[in-house]
């Protein structure tokens, strides 16, 4: 039987790479769209904030939640391969509705996760060059550093899927270990890793710690990037449900140890303070060459998330596209090295100028990095929610029903609407157990629900006005099981 992707790619002419990427490659998308060491660079300290001593708690708890996710992503992953990912896996659980839902969630979150980068990839430059010598009021310098952030990543994402991935996990890798050199030197220079402050959560409330698991959950967000990947990698039944497994388990301990050894290096009083932590840290700790080399590390961090969200979102756009729920021009690939070329710099260009017209505007780049972080997460949150409550139902429909998925599901799902609510409800409703969004950010919420309400809106419109459209939804890819694969021969004869 032809599988739905041969048949549509050579109808479409989308010519994706096929199964090419190894396994250590593919898991490179998500650990570099999770971009661990970029996350470790601010969203500590902005979950600190809200949490004090329970940050760690944050992360911890956002561990578990999102290996919940994770769970439940991996049931598809290992019987659908598709790069639409969850567009593509809620589609044949929940409807096409709620799978273009999910998919229009992944799409802000991967722009806006990019358009953070961009700013982290100016932020730590700049610190860098700061340290050569350079003036930090020097605007062109800061200005060709947004540019090189955004367009950059975007001309190695249209060379060549193998050498992105190659580079995103080198760098990735090199970060990693350096903050994990510096973790050590918390510890020795402490004279040992007990901090009672953080292990008795001194001063921190419930509250805090639950708002504070947006950024922390941020962290996290794109461990299951690698799904976009089901059709270019090489085995995707064992690849990406391992990346998607691995990534947010194995990154989710580097957390925890970072996040616990930064509040302990510097006190609660001192880290509330600092604006560039991890390389101030080095200095409180008595190596304070080695910031120089965080500021590196951190700075290809950046430059590799958005290479990752570059790669992620434009399969997306791609998916889409290719299903006619967004225009067909998201479809076009180069003929050179097949990436979606169009879908590429739809995401590129935005990424590289939203930050840029902010910041000419008067914003602070680090705030504002923050505040797209935050918004980057409710996007992924929706769509996270989505793949948790579809997973328990596809296994049914297939005949596997498990309790374990039924249990993880409701709990990922419900978990994901939870974090929502506490985060939006005190600016609407005020309360003393959770604390209220403060300036810009209270309008965050209300911009996910009308950018989630503009994409159900043009979903109906084209539900109404092409219907065998919205029939033929989420049937792209290959198919390992009985029902998918009569989905696809059914979205086939439509």
């Amino acid at each position: 039987m032809a599988t739905a992707e041969t048949e549509l790619a050579v109808e479409s002419g989308i010519t994706l790479q096929k199964r090419v990427l190894s396994t250590p490659e593919v898991l490179a998308q998500s650990v570099a769209n999770m971009a661990p060491s970029a996350a470790m660079a601010l969203l500590p300290l902005f979950v600190f904030f809200d949490a004090g001593n329970g940050a760690w708690l944050s992360f911890g708890i956002s561990v578990i939640v999102l290996l919940i996710v994770a769970y439940c992503a991996a049931q598809f992953a290992t019987r659908i391969n598709s790069a639409g990912s969850f567009y593509v896996w809620v589609t044949r659980a929940l409807g096409p509705g709620a799978g273009s839902a999910a998919g229009w969630g992944l799409v802000l979150g991967y722009l806006f996760t990019g358009i953070a980068c961009v700013l982290g990839f100016e932020i730590y430059g700049d610190n860098f060059l700061v340290g050569l010598g350079l003036s930090p009021s020097n605007h062109v310098v800061r200005g060709l550093l947004y540019v090189v952030g955004g367009l950059a990543p975007a001309i190695m994402a249209v060379s060549d899927i193998k050498i992105s991935q190659r580079v995103a996990f080198i760098l990735e890798s090199i970060s990693v270990t350096i903050i994990l050199i510096l973790c050590i030197a918390v510890f020795v220079h402490n004279g040992g890793v007990i901090d009672m402050h953080q292990l008795k959560l001194e001063g921190a409330k419930p509250g805090g710690i639950v708002v504070g698991m947006v950024l922390a959950i941020f962290a996290f967000v794109g461990f299951e990037s690698a799904g976009a990947l089901g059709q270019e990698a090489k085995d995707p039944a064992k690849s990406v449900p391992r990346a998607i497994l691995w990534s947010c388990g194995i990154i989710g301990v580097f957390y925890l140890i970072v996040v616990y050894a930064q509040v302990y290096g510097f006190g609660a009083a001192g880290f509330g303070k600092a604006t560039a932590p991890l390389p101030q840290l080095a200095s409180v700790v008595g190596l304070g060459e080695l910031g120089h080399f965080i500021a590196i590390g951190i700075t290809c961090s950046m430059f590799a998330c958005a290479l990752a969200c570059l790669t992620a979102g434009s399969r997306m756009l791609l998916s889409l596209g290719h299903d006619g729920l967004l225009p067909k021009v998201f479809t076009h690939t180069s003929k050179r090295t097949h990436a979606p070329d169009m879908a590429i710099w739809a995401v590129a260009i935005p990424m590289t100028v939203i930050p840029v017209a902010f910041i000419a505007a008067g914003s602070n780049d680090a705030v504002l990095s923050s505040e797209e972080g935050t918004l980057a997460t409710y996007g992924f949150m929706l769509a996270y929610a989505l793949v948790a409550l579809a997973a328990p139902l596809y296994l049914r429909k297939i005949g596997e029903n498990k309790s374990v998925a039924w249990v993880l599901g409701l709990l990922g799902a419900v978990t994901m609407l939870f974090v929502f609510y506490v985060n939006w409800i005190p600016t609407a409703i005020p309360n003393d157990i959770f604390p209220a969004l403060a300036g810009s950010y209270k309008a965050l919420p209300y911009v996910f629900i009308v950018w989630t309400v503009v994409g159900l809106v043009w979903y109906f419109i084209i539900k109404m006005t092409r219907p065998d459209v919205v029939r033929a939804a989420g049937t792209w890819g290959d198919a390992s099981d009985p029902a998918a694969a009569a989905e696809e021969e059914a979205g086939n004869r439509v």
